[in-house]
């Protein structure tokens, strides 16, 4: 049994299978399906690179070789990725090659990425405490909600740079899912709900009589549990 198939898992491992598991399942989907695959693998790789590998160099000094080189992977990846973004778009500009290719590229990538992936986060679960892998897999699910939703293969991916690349980029994705109508299959935390205050509800027309200007005294005037006033 390698470390890969340890039962003893980093709880971030079962939120990265999930992500890969989506992946291959769009991957091998009608072309509707196919920017499905887009997406959670886009999303997947910058949520790694943003809170993932920075924390695995500095607990792992050892593997950073093996660190960066998957970091450049994940290039080569994103660059596959936006290849079948502009194919199944309908981009005139896209380079020529089928989707067929490109999917059958991305599948070979996806393997070499995924395993070598999962034996980092074995080596670095063996470092950590069980709070500590709740607060690392805390960070990827809120990167994998609030990152970007499209592949960057250019640019800077890492350090201050990286940073605020990847918060413009997940702006922007944002911005352009919205208004592309675009079928986003990442889980979204619900967002609060700012509460309507009895004046908004009234300019609304949906408070309740309790609610409204005037009606507090008629309601108390006929509440029998409420003291009148003696003339």
């Amino acid at each position: 049994m390698t470390h890969a198939d340890d039962l003893h898992r980093l709880p971030l491992q079962e939120s990265v299978t999930a992500a890969h598991d989506r992946t291959r399942t769009a991957l091998a989907s009608p072309d509707d399906r196919v920017l499905d695959a887009v997406v959670w693998l886009s999303a997947h790789l910058a949520a790694m690179e943003h809170a993932v590998y920075p924390f695995m160099r500095a607990s792992l000094p050892a593997d950073r070789k093996r660190i960066d080189e998957q970091r450049r992977l994940a290039r080569r990846i994103q660059r596959l990725l936006r290849l079948l973004e502009q194919r199944c778009a309908g981009d005139g500009l896209a380079p020529p090659g089928s989707a067929e290719r490109i999917r059958g590229a991305l599948t070979v990538l996806m393997a070499e990425h995924e395993e070598a992936e999962g034996l980092l986060l074995a080596r670095l679960s063996d470092t950590m405490t069980g709070e500590a892998g709740l607060t690392l897999a805390e960070r990827y699910d809120h990167a994998i909600g609030h990152g970007p939703t499209r592949p960057h293969p250019h640019g800077p991916h890492h350090g201050k740079l990286g940073r605020l690349t990847y918060a413009f980029d997940a702006a922007r994705d944002h911005l352009l899912d919205v208004l592309d109508s675009r079928h986003v299959p990442l889980p979204r935390p619900d967002r609060l709900q700012r509460q309507i205050g009895r004046w908004g509800r009234y300019v609304l027309g949906s408070g309740e009589a309790s609610d409204q200007p005037g009606t507090q005294t008629e309601a108390q005037g006929t509440d029998q549990s409420t003291p009148r006033r003696q003339p």
